[in-house]
Order: structure tokens, then sequence, then C-alpha cells
């Protein structure tokens, strides 16, 4: 799909001191590392919980900022949006005109860590624990129309074993927030998660002869899981769990030069339950493609 105060940077840049002496010599903790990425990313359509939000294509550039320490954690700031590249709110969404005009923006903030559990897992153990603010400009709001799109919040936790060869990954995101009118379905509480399984193919290595990691092909297949207030929210369903989606993706990705990343990619959803696939209608399978270009610093 899917971040601090300054005081809390002030307290992280402590933590960098150099350790207590111990016998003769003095151990220093490793150096607290300063870094970021940039993205920007055109899809051919945006989708939510595998559900189609916009037929049309969108564009979400993104920006990340961090501080990290590899026998500590990495904390992280990030903020994107979503920008129209039609008039599909006006026409046939529930919102104005927001071409070329964001229609979300969402600052975030990020905790992770590696851990060390080769010996158990045969793989470090990467974890992550988000809060993103979503924030839906007012000019999206139709109130003669009796739409209006509140601001909500999020809680996002993940967990994969990157260093196996058969990577699994899993992803929960908790709705914190109301976002409705008093009394409507309004998601807070709501659960989507997935579990998904990934391999990175390095073609590049492999078969042309370039520097490790400068071509990555990376496909994925995925099951993605609904609690009640997540399906309410979603189609009005009351079923208290459902397997919702299952979802396949494939990414190509091409580092010419070091930070530089270009990854065309392509991916579809199909809604599993008969209860989802009702809902979603004759878009209970999607198709999409999309063409991300980043730059690490």
């Amino acid at each position: 799909m899917r971040h601090c105060t300054l005081p809390a940077l002030c307290a992280l840049l402590g933590l960098a001191a150099p350790a207590l002496a111990q016998g003769p010599a003095l151990e220093e903790t490793p150096a607290w590392a300063v870094g970021g990425a940039a993205t920007v990313d055109f899809c051919s359509k945006q989708l939510t919980y595998g559900l189609v939000d916009n037929p049309h294509a969108i564009v979400t550039p993104s920006l990340e900022l961090s501080i990290a320490n590899d026998d500590w954690f990495a904390l992280t700031l990030s903020v994107d949006a979503i920008f129209d590249t039609t008039d599909y709110g006006a026409k046939d969404g529930a919102y104005n005109d927001r071409r070329w005009k964001y229609q979300e923006l969402t600052p975030g903030l990020t905790l992770s860590k590696s851990w060390d559990t080769a010996r158990l897992l045969g793989s470090a153990l990467d974890t992550s624990i988000n809060y993103t603010y979503e924030y839906h400009p007012r000019s999206c709001d139709k109130p003669w129309l009796g739409y209006e799109n509140p601001d909500t919040q999020w809680l996002n936790l993940e967990l994969a074993l990157p260093d196996l060869w058969l990577q699994p990954a899993f992803t929960l995101e908790y709705q914190l927030a109301r976002q409705g009118a008093e009394g409507e379905t309004d998601g807070k509480g709501g659960i989507y998660a997935t579990f998904s399984l990934s391999h990175g193919f390095d073609l590049g290595a492999d078969l042309l002869g370039l520097d490790e990691g400068a071509l990555v092909l990376t496909p994925t297949l995925g099951l993605g899981m609904a609690n009640k207030a997540r399906n309410r929210a979603d189609f009005e369903e009351s079923e208290s769990f459902m397997f919702r989606d299952g979802f396949a993706a494939l990414e190509l990705a091409y580092s010419p030069i070091e930070g530089l990343t270009l990854a065309p990619y392509v991916g579809c959803h199909q809604q599993l339950d008969s209860k989802a696939k009702d809902a979603a209608g004759p878009d209970d399978f999607v198709a999409y493609a999309g063409l991300a270009l980043s730059y690490e610093f």
C-alpha cells in the first residue's frame, strides 16, 4: 500500500553517546546513521484491500527520513499523497474533482528493528510498527449529497523473515479512529491482515553479469483476511471474519546506479469469499500495472 517529534529525535541522538568504559579501553556503540528515500509511484488503479477505489490511474509521491542504529532500531518519518489523474471523483466517484490535486495525505511514524534469530528461525526477524494519520481535504466532501470523508488514523504491524529463500511476511492494519457519521459504519476497529510469500531472483548477477542486486525479479503470492468491523466498513457485510482476497504481484527492479531504482510491476486481486464477490460485483477480480521510481540517500 503503507515517521517523529523534535524531542524524540533529541532523545534518540542522546542514545548514540559512547558506551561506558570497560577495562582499559573505551567501547563505543555503532554510530547512528541518517538517511531517507523519495519515491514516485504511478499505478493504473487505486485499490484498497483488493477493492477498487478509483478505476483510473493515480500517482503517489512519498518521502521518508530515518535515523537508525543496527544494534538498536530505526525511527522513520514519512509522508505520502495520492493524486488523481482524471476527474473520476466528480463524475463517477463520491468526491469532487481532484485531478492533479491530492485527495489523501498520510504522514506517519515507524519504529523498526531486525532481530538476530538466525539460529532459531534460519533468518533475521524484521519487525516494524507504524502509526499513520490519514488526512482528507475538505474540498473532497460533497455535503449536499451527504458524502463526507473525515480523517482517520491507523496502526500497522509487519513481520518478515528476509533471509529465507522463500520469504514470508505478515502485515496487519488496524483502524484506530472513526471514519463516518455517528451511527454509521465507520471502520473503527477494522482489521485487515495479509500473509505473503516472495522470492527475489537476481537476474542481473545470474544471467547478465551485472552487479549483485542491479536487476531483481520478485514474484509474490498472498492472502488477505478481514474481521467483522473491516467487512462492514467496506461493504456492509456482517460476517465476523473472512478470507477476503488472494493476490499476486510481479516486480522487476532495476538499479543502474547506487540508490536509484526503477521498478515496473503488475498484479491482481481475486475476492475469495462469496459475499465479498457479491459486494465487489464485476470487480471481484481486478488486475493492475504500475511503475515506481525511487532514490535512497
